[in-house]
């Protein structure tokens, strides 16, 4: 691996993050950056603000900065920033969000060095508010200052081209899809047997913050209308968020509370996921190409998932099915089908496994971004 490094990566390199909240990207982030310290690679996690629950995952060898942002946009905050780039001697920035973009574009100015490749990273492919949308317009003229854009997904980078005009100059735009770590989440892992679980015969869940664009709530009704068929169904929504109180209203408004548990935050999923039969996302915005559910694929659980952002390019090689996003009555008839075929779970599970060792592993996202961060993508 460190001959690889040498050849393909740069010597020190630098993630731009707003917090290190569990998330993710934010995840994500910190485990590439373990991941390239493990290879040599001296990295540096810049963050403008707390929550810090991700502070204890990250490698001592991987040294992390505060930036102490204070207010909309911070000034001690970017110049921290041009000091952390100086003081390492950053060949790479990568901002894995476009506000991170806004303090990494300005910082490499104000240090005026040449040589110092700045990637935006682009995590959202459809607005979840008009706000957002607003902001593109700054942000925009932004993106034409860094050396490259990053995308979760083909159809993601194609969006942003065909609606914002963003990434049209060549070689400048870079898809990077998310890896999952195949022998962490392989088939077989024991059912979780600590925490109860519903007494039903068929269990389903999803994994995810509780935010309103994750659409928790459809998941909630579509049990509630399976269970209306004579179905024995329950579910287990694992993650927590600023919507749990709504979605403990729907449950209780459904009367499906025997039925879907809420786990909350856990650390280990896969005790979870060995429970599911079918492993549910219901993603109405924001989504690109979930990691949640490459966790669930290379599990070896079949998919049924919303169509959005790349999950249809997630599930080309088999492993899942989609419907529209927002319409019930199609995720209901998905899973009655599936649930009710257990030779069909069994080949879709089979083939997101193999969809997943073979085209989203982690190594191959490593390898990938190794190349793209030193110019060789």
């Amino acid at each position: 691996m460190s001959t690889m490094r040498h050849e393909q990566g740069p010597e020190s390199l630098v993630f731009v993050l707003s917090t290190l909240n569990v998330g993710g990207s934010e995840t994500k982030t910190v485990r590439l950056a373990n991941t390239l310290a493990d290879m040599g690679i001296r990295v540096t996690i810049a963050y403008l603000n707390g929550p810090e629950s991700l502070l204890s995952r990250i490698d001592p060898r991987v040294r992390s900065v505060h930036l102490e942002r204070k207010g909309k946009f911070s000034l001690p905050a970017l110049l921290r920033l041009a000091a952390t780039l100086r003081d390492c001697r950053a060949e790479t920035v990568v901002a894995v969000n476009l506000y991170c973009m806004l303090y990494a574009v300005l910082a490499r100015l104000l240090l005026v060095r040449r040589g110092l490749r700045v990637l935006a990273t682009v995590n959202t492919t459809e607005f979840a508010t008009r706000k957002e949308e607003r902001q593109l317009l700054l942000y925009r003229h932004l993106l034409k200052l860094v050396d490259g854009i990053v995308f979760g997904a083909r159809c993601q980078a194609k969006l942003w081209s065909d609606r914002y005009g963003i990434g049209r100059k060549p070689g400048t735009v870079f898809v990077l899809h998310n890896g999952v770590d195949t022998n962490h989440f392989q088939p077989g892992h024991q059912e979780q047997g600590g925490f109860p679980i519903p007494a039903v015969k068929h269990l389903i869940g999803t994994v995810g913050q509780l935010r309103i664009e994750k659409a928790h709530v459809h998941l909630l009704q579509a049990v509630a209308a399976l269970r209306s068929e004579g179905m024995d169904v329950g579910a287990l929504l694992i993650g927590d968020g600023s919507q749990r109180h709504v979605i403990e209203g729907e449950i209780e408004r459904l009367g499906i509370g025997r039925y879907v548990y809420l786990i909350g935050e856990i650390s280990d999923v896969r005790p979870y996921l060995a429970s599911m039969e079918v492993f549910v996302l219901c993603s109405t915005a924001v989504e690109t190409f979930s990691n949640a559910v490459l966790e669930a694929m290379s599990m070896g659980c079949p998919i049924v998932s919303s169509r959005i952002g790349g999950m249809e390019e997630m599930l080309e090689f088999g492993g899942g099915a989609v419907f529209a996003p927002g319409d019930v009555k199609a995720l209901t008839q998905l899973l009655h089908e599936l649930l009710n075929e257990p030779k069909r779970r069994k080949q879709l599970g089979d083939d997101a496994r193999n969809a997943v060792v073979e085209h989203f592993s982690w190594e191959r996202m490593v390898e990938k971004f190794l190349r793209l961060s030193a110019k060789q993508a």
